[in-house]
Formats: structure tokens, sequence, C-alpha cells
């Protein structure tokens, strides 16, 4: 139902001779295959490939990103923008100075395609609800879908725009010299999992105080990030640990993923509780 819904609103344009090629990995130069670092690798050469990955599902997806048809490419860019500025913040001046302007740059894209991917997921909620309305509400519910969809085009067509536009395709490039610049011998430092999570955790444990009183939805929500960031962090961490500890990583990856998809869920209804409000606001009549 939330596709049928979705084919009357009009695609993002499509590329047209105005608009520059999408940049690939064969244009920015990157290596046939990913970037990889073994445990004897430095920190920083773990960084490095996993800015190589990450950067190589932007230049895949950015392709049907906004396509009515396609709404995991949103999905997709905007988790690889998330994991891409985790890889920054962990640095430890591997990357320079460019690692602020990069975090600021990936900050911005991914309110981008925040603002898509918040609309997919609430349409597609709504439309799942709605089989379940009587037949007597299906207008009024209609009319409240429709409006949504028409904001989710515009977000979409916004995205494409910036998709095209010099200053994403100067993210990419950068990106692209950060995953291929070459080892530095200097960089010998290989943390330990307790070294790499010790951060992610001190700051999930204050916020987790937080939460414990009487937390605002935006408390929640930094809440949730915590929690990601302890996830990426123990992620690369086994791949760092030996066959003992990546085991009990493993459980802990698990137990972020889980917590993820609850804090999701809540954030998921405070966004519709917020758009639907909006709605609200914006008619003459209310709804």
């Amino acid at each position: 139902m939330f596709m049928t819904a979705l084919s009357v609103v009009p695609e993002a344009p499509p590329a047209t001779s105005g608009r520059p090629r999408p940049l690939t990995a064969g244009r920015l130069r990157l290596p046939a295959e990913p970037r990889t670092a073994g445990r004897r690798d430095g920190l920083t050469a773990h960084l490095r490939a996993t800015v190589d990955t990450q950067l190589r599902v932007l230049l895949a997806e950015q392709v049907t990103a906004g396509q009515v048809d396609e709404p995991e490419s949103v999905h997709q860019m905007r988790v690889a923008a998330r994991r891409l500025r985790v890889v920054l913040r962990m640095d430890r001046g591997g990357f320079g100075p460019q690692a602020g302007w990069l975090r600021d740059e990936l900050s911005w894209l991914g309110s981008l395609l925040g603002e898509v991917r918040d609309l997919d997921v609430l349409c597609e909620r709504l439309a799942a609800n709605a089989t379940t309305l009587p037949e007597v509400d299906l207008i009024a519910f209609g009319e409240v879908l429709a409006a949504l969809l028409a904001r989710r085009s515009a977000a979409a067509d916004t995205l494409v725009a910036e998709l095209a536009r010099p200053r994403f395709r100067s993210l990419l490039r950068k990106l692209a010299v950060e995953a291929v610049a070459p080892a530095d011998p200097a960089d010998d430092y290989l943390p330990s999992a307790d070294d790499l999570l010790a951060q992610p955790l001190r700051r999930l444990r204050r916020q987790l105080t937080v939460v414990a009183g009487a937390p605002s939805d935006e408390q929640w929500h930094d809440l949730r990030i915590r929690v990601k960031r302890v996830r990426y962090a123990a992620e690369l961490a086994g791949r760092l640990a030996g066959r003992k500890q990546r085991a009990g990583l493993a459980v802990l990856v698990g137990q972020a993923k889980a917590v993820q998809e609850v804090l999701g869920a809540f954030n998921d209804t405070v966004v519709a509780e917020h758009r639907l409000r909006q709605l609200d606001d914006l008619s003459p009549a209310g709804w």
C-alpha cells in the first residue's frame, strides 16, 4: 500500500544532460577491491579501511537515492554517513585537520538523507496501520498521507539536487583521498578493546544517568546515538581482538543492536507525532 501511495507522487527527477555524471570508484581512482587491514595494522589503517568501505556505499547508492521504489538507498547512505562520522571521531590525529571538516560535511549529508528517510518510515508505518481503519476514516487518512507524501517528494527533490552539486562531490573526493592515503610507518598504535570502548562506554553511562530521571524525547534520542557509537566501537574492536575476546565483543554488538531497535521504534513514534502536529498546524481548519 505504501508503494502504491508513493507512486502517485512524482519521482525525484532523473539525471539530465545538464547534470554531472555521478562520481564512481573508478573516477575517484579507488582500487578495484576495498582496502583491508589486519590485526597487526595500526588504528589509522583500520579507520581508513572503514572509510573506503563506507565511501563505496555512498557511491553505489547515490544513483538511486530519492527514488520512490528504492527507499533502501537513502537508508544505506544515511548509515554509511553515520559510520564515517564515528570513524572520524575515533581518529587520533591520523587524518589530520581534515577530520573536522569531513565530520561537518557528513552531518550536513545526514540531515538531507534523514529528512527523506524519516518520511519514508512514517508513510510506510501509517500505510500499514491504515489496513485496520474503518472505511469511514479512509478519506481523512488519505488526505494526511497525501500531505506527507508531498513533503517526502519535496525532500527527495532537494536531496537529488544536492547530490549533483559540488558540495557533495567535494565530500566524496576528500573521502577518497583519505581512503587511499598510504600507511604511515609511524602509525603503530594498536589499541585494545578497552581502549576503543572506554570513551563510548563512559558517554553511554553518563547518558543513562540522564534518562534515569524524567528524560525528554531528545535525551532518549541522544541515548540511542550513544548506543550506536558503542556498537561501532565494539565492531572495530572485534576486528583487532583475539578469538576469545571477539566472542564477548560480538555479544556486546548484539545487545547494542537490540537496544537500538527499541529506541529506534520509540524515536519513530516521536517523529510521527511531530510530523502529524506540523500538518495540523498548517491546516486552516485542523484535521
